[in-house]
């Protein structure tokens, strides 16, 4: 309940211009080891197999970015993973483009149809609301996390297929100096 009211506060401050980013040094592979760390033990107890199979160099893995943003959109499509995922494998990382940096999760849960793929980021919307509303949440956390990639001066999509799995991609601005 608590992170249902907790994302409501969120959309209200993105929607009211009131959100706002803190840039500072971060180190993309403390998060996306955090991520592993943290998920991996709710993932195991479903017999799913969590991996980071990505992970930056020693020479680009800190950058400046909104490291709390970054690690909400993260936890966000890694949990949606775990949640879909009944018995399976959801994959991670993220890899240095030339002016930014490329995230994904990949997962091989309940998938999503192509109708359902043109609305997934808007609020309210799941991924699952056709089917079953079995899931817990509100639907709020990717119209977040598209959100905050925005902030961040990226985009954010999603390829899909039913029975099958997903992976959702994330961009964020990395300008090299």
């Amino acid at each position: 309940m608590l992170n249902i009211i907790n994302d409501i506060i969120s959309i209200s401050k993105i929607e009211s211009g009131q959100m706002e980013s803190f840039i500072s040094t971060t180190n993309i592979n403390d998060l996306l080891a955090y991520h592993l760390n943290f998920f991996h033990p709710e993932a195991a107890q479903k017999g799913n197999k969590l991996t980071c199979t990505h992970w930056l160099s020693e020479q680009n893995k800190i950058i400046q970015t909104d490291s709390e943003k970054v690690y909400a959109i993260l936890t966000n499509l890694i949990k949606n993973a775990v949640k879909f995922t009944k018995q399976g494998s959801i994959e991670f990382g993220c890899e240095q483009k030339t002016n930014f940096l490329e995230f994904f999760v990949k997962d091989t849960g309940t998938g999503i149809s192509r109708e359902k793929q043109e609305v997934i980021f808007e609020r309210f919307i799941q991924g699952s609301s056709f089917l079953t509303r079995n899931y817990e949440g509100a639907g709020l956390g990717l119209s977040i996390s598209k959100a905050y990639v925005k902030m961040l001066g990226g985009e954010i999509w999603v390829q899909s297929k039913e029975g099958v799995g997903s992976t959702f991609y994330f961009t964020i601005a990395n300008p090299k100096e």
